[in-house]
């Protein structure tokens, strides 16, 4: 019975860090994500949830030695980073973000979805240029974080 009660309150502390982590990424990258969605046209959710999610809440090792938000593949500049990777490195978190947001401008879902603010239908169609492996499950992912957190 101890270790019932044990467990209990460990899934409760663990579920209250998640969704902590989850509302101070989303706080502390919206005002970044508001202003690319000004300059590039897609919604500031989409933005927070993709980084969100490829990030672990900005915990995975991508995203702290590498600056890497986003899972973008490309030169990860070994002579900076000190990392090898199949992963971009990039200077600043706010270049990963400039980049996710170009990389999407020029896909071609880019011209009929920019301006729009749905959401769901943005990330059908990220998922659908190949961005994830699995895109339904992506995007499901992706979808929950942004309904938990992006108000």
């Amino acid at each position: 019975m101890k270790q019932l009660i044990t467990l209990l309150f460990a899934f409760l502390f663990a579920s209250f860090g998640v969704t902590q982590n989850g509302t101070s990424y989303f706080t502390k990258y919206r005002k970044l994500a508001d202003s690319l969605s000004d300059t590039y046209g897609i919604p500031s959710c989409v933005i927070l949830g993709v980084a969100f999610h490829e990030s672990a809440g900005g915990t995975s090792i991508l995203a702290k030695k590498l600056n890497n938000h986003f899972g973008i593949k490309g030169n990860c500049n070994y002579a900076v980073s000190h990392h090898r990777s199949s992963y971009k490195y990039y200077p600043t978190i706010k270049e990963s973000y400039i980049a996710f947001c170009e990389l999407v401008a020029n896909k071609k879902l880019y011209p009929q979805m920019k301006g729009s603010s749905n959401y769901k239908l943005w990330l059908k169609k990220i998922a659908a240029t190949g961005y994830a492996a699995n895109a339904g499950r992506w995007s499901a992912h992706v979808n929950t974080a942004i309904r938990k957190y992006c108000k």
